[in-house]
């Protein structure tokens, strides 16, 4: 019987979301979404209020059009894992990536908010025999991504933000039959003592499979699907039930620290504060120290309404968007030039920000850091910057932004280093968990000189990989 719940603690809740299309998820997968900070859920109706001449009353308040659902997300970034659970273009294993992150989006999400016992770690049930039933799940349909942010500073973890419209909302309680429960059933179809009982498989609970494709009963499947049949307007859909079974990705970095991240940022060719710590043309030696950045990328829609139906059945986006990211650094130095000029020599400039891992830890040969993402903006335009002085302060104060435009092919591109590879290719030392590795692949010789154990554990093709040395007692 589960527990009295009191409170919802952060350890008990968790957002997860399905491949697309929701109405038809090509794999049915469900997967768990990593580092959520905080999730927001909001819900409220359209009515049309009708009066009457010659009444000081309402006749009637009409609901009009499908409720406004939406569902807003915080998150910190690890790998890009997220990012192509949300249905970005995002190259994955540090390839090229070709387009912007609109190229091909995946959209038209189930998202569900689950929440389990309170005692318990919500992905602890991935291990229990029952999974996840008993949970509460709250479903939210056909979401479509209608904001998406970055934002790091100084002192904080790299942060993203983002924000769904959905067509449905529904609340149920994660129940069904396992699939092994299916199976057993299955199994005993020969044994089944009902023999008029042709048209459906009977659990001993009184459960039924129906076997009839159009009537199937989606009860033992675990979840109702809440996303509605848009283009046939907004009709319930049957018969896709999900079996809550959700894949857990462990990211190869917890969280990307502000100590990480190297931004790449090309100086004015107008003159003005000293933006990327290039010294050439200046009057005075000085730098630039960048505090914090911040992306907004926007996926304005136009939503399709039609006779017949209160929902909408087509969220369309529109070509082209424009994002913005803008910058706070401290500059002590400035570069010479004429800002009048920029009428006659408006240029784009390339913006790429790189999120590492903090310290030198990798696995990789000889480099120093694993990139875990790039981000990369490849047509930013200048729009303004603000200088501050003040007294006591050791340098100016410099606010810069950028606008630029966003297409399928162009604006702001993405790219991550999942899947997590890092306990297939690095050595023992650089786990941060224990890490079991095969005896037979580590070869022990005595240095009679110097009396020193040296271990060698084998990488590829049998070539010594790394070296310990323990001293012989």
């Amino acid at each position: 019987m589960p527990q009295l719940r009191n409170a919802i603690r952060y350890n008990a809740a968790g957002l997860f979301l399905t491949d697309s299309p929701a109405i038809r998820p090509e794999t049915k997968d469900i997967h768990f979404f990593n580092r959520v900070q905080k999730a927001d859920i909001s819900v409220s109706v359209n009515r049309q209020d009708i009066k009457n001449l010659g009444s000081d009353s309402f006749l009637d308040r009409k609901i009009v059009s499908e409720p406004d659902i939406t569902i807003n997300f915080d998150y910190f970034l690890t790998d890009g894992h997220e990012e192509s659970v949300l249905g970005f273009n995002i190259a994955s294993g540090h390839q090229d990536v070709s387009g912007s992150i609109y190229k091909d989006l995946k959209e038209d999400k189930t998202a569900f908010l689950v929440i389990g016992e309170e005692p318990f770690d919500l992905t602890g049930y991935a291990a229990k025999p029952g999974k996840f039933k008993g949970c509460t799940a709250i479903g939210l349909g056909n979401c479509y991504l209608t904001d998406y942010s970055i934002s790091a500073s100084v002192g904080s973890i790299a942060q993203a933000s983002a924000s769904m419209k959905c067509s449905n909302i529904n609340y149920q309680c994660v129940e069904g039959h396992t699939w092994e429960e299916i199976l057993e059933a299955i199994g005993a179809i020969l044994d089944q003592e009902d023999n008029a009982d042709d048209d459906f498989i009977r659990f001993q609970d009184d459960g039924r499979i129906v076997l009839d494709g159009e009537n199937e009963n989606t009860a033992f499947k675990g979840l109702k699907m809440p996303s509605l049949d848009l283009v046939n307007k907004g009709a319930e859909i049957t018969g896709t039930g999900l079996i809550f079974d959700p894949i857990l990705y462990n990211s190869a970095a917890a969280a990307l620290a502000p100590g990480g991240i190297k931004v790449n940022l090309e100086n004015l060719n107008v003159g003005g504060p000293i933006l990327s710590g290039d010294f050439t043309g200046t009057c005075f030696n000085g730098h630039a120290n960048i505090q914090s950045f911040n992306i907004t990328v926007p996926f304005e829609r136009e939503n399709l309404y039609g006779f017949e139906s209160m929902h909408a059945y087509g969220r369309k986006m529109k070509y082209p968007q424009l994002g913005n990211i803008s910058f706070e650094l401290t500059s002590s130095a400035f570069e010479s030039g004429e800002f009048f000029d920029i009428l006659c020599d408006d240029r784009e400039y390339k913006i790429e920000i790189l999120l590492n891992n903090q310290c030198n830890f990798s696995c990789l040969g000889s480099a120093s850091k694993d990139t875990f993402m790039k981000l990369i903006v490849d047509n930013a335009k200048f729009d303004n910057y603000s200088i501050s002085n003040s007294i006591g302060g050791q340098a100016s104060t410099v606010s810069c932004n950028f606008s630029f435009g966003m297409s399928r092919g162009e604006g702001f591109c993405m790219s991550g280093s999942y899947p997590n590879t890092r306990e297939e290719d690095c050595l023992p030392s650089t786990q941060h968990v224990p890490f079991d590795f095969d005896v037979s692949r580590v070869l022990t010789d005595v240095d009679t000189a110097t009396n020193v154990k040296v271990h060698t554990i084998l990488g590829d093709e049998n070539k010594p990989a790394d070296l310990t040395t323990e001293r012989e007692p």
